[in-house]
């Protein structure tokens, strides 16, 4: 099943709200995140009481309701606030239509592409938004890098459980998680003193973070080998590589 009529009534809702922010536009201050983003939070919240019936499902949908004004924040095209809008919603429907499926089916393989799909989104509008407000604006560096270390770690372990389902030990799957955002947060330390926009940190940041959990969950499993290890961070380094090649250097002298 697709379509859920209450899932798709709950992102019309989300979605109504990001379009308001979109088609009204303000400076981004303490006040302009209490009266955005806390009725996303507060959407979330019901959504997932309707939908799963659990309030600790509420992670990626209230993920997603963090950082998309964050993002959309930061866009000065019209159109691609738009176009932003609909992939947003799009994304929290997949993350409910995920949630909801996952809950009555814990093998359910579709389920697990929408929910991971929805989250490697959220994580890319979070690494994005937030080093984007990083750049324009006087937030600490502390910040980005408690931030970055928060999102990442509770992103991993919501997909680690999400994939691994039963078989994965709780005490380690934490330990895995806090070892990832570390890292991400050291990253984010690391991003800050290199000559990119946001969209390229978001994206660097995306690929490292993938190059880790992909690694760790292979570790976690007891089925990484040097080989497949090299392989992966080799392709990844390319990729990066490909990145840093093709988008424009800022360079301040």
């Amino acid at each position: 099943m697709i379509f859920h009529f209450t899932i798709f009534f709950w992102t019309i809702i989300f979605s109504l709200g990001l379009e308001f922010i979109a088609l009204h536009p303000f400076f981004p201050t303490w006040s302009w995140y209490i009266f955005s983003i806390a009725p996303l939070l507060i959407i979330s919240f019901i959504a997932c009481r309707r939908v799963t019936k659990r309030f600790t499902d509420v992670f990626l949908p209230g993920m997603l309701s963090l950082a998309a004004p964050t993002l959309l924040s930061l866009i000065d095209s019209s159109s691609q606030r738009q176009t932003f809008v609909f992939l947003s919603a799009l994304m929290y429907y997949f993350a409910l239509l995920g949630l909801y499926r996952l809950g009555h089916a814990p093998k359910d393989k579709t389920a697990q592409v929408f929910l991971n799909t929805a989250s490697v989104a959220a994580l890319f509008f979070y690494y994005t938004g937030i080093f984007g407000f990083y750049l324009n604006f006087s937030f600490p560096l502390w910040g980005l890098m408690i931030l970055y270390f928060l999102g990442t770690a509770l992103t991993s372990y919501k997909t680690f459980v999400s994939v691994g389902r039963e078989s994965m030990e709780k005490r380690r799957l934490i330990l895995y998680s806090t070892l990832l955002g570390l890292f991400m947060g050291e990253m984010a330390w690391v991003m800050s003193f290199w000559p990119f926009g946001y969209l390229t940190a978001g994206v660097l940041g995306l690929v490292f973070f993938f190059l880790l959990w992909d690694i760790s969950f292979d570790a976690f499993h007891q089925v990484l080998s040097l080989r497949k290890a090299v392989l992966r961070i080799l392709f990844f380094f390319v990729l990066i590589g490909i990145l840093l090649y093709s988008t424009p250097w800022h360079i301040l002298v």
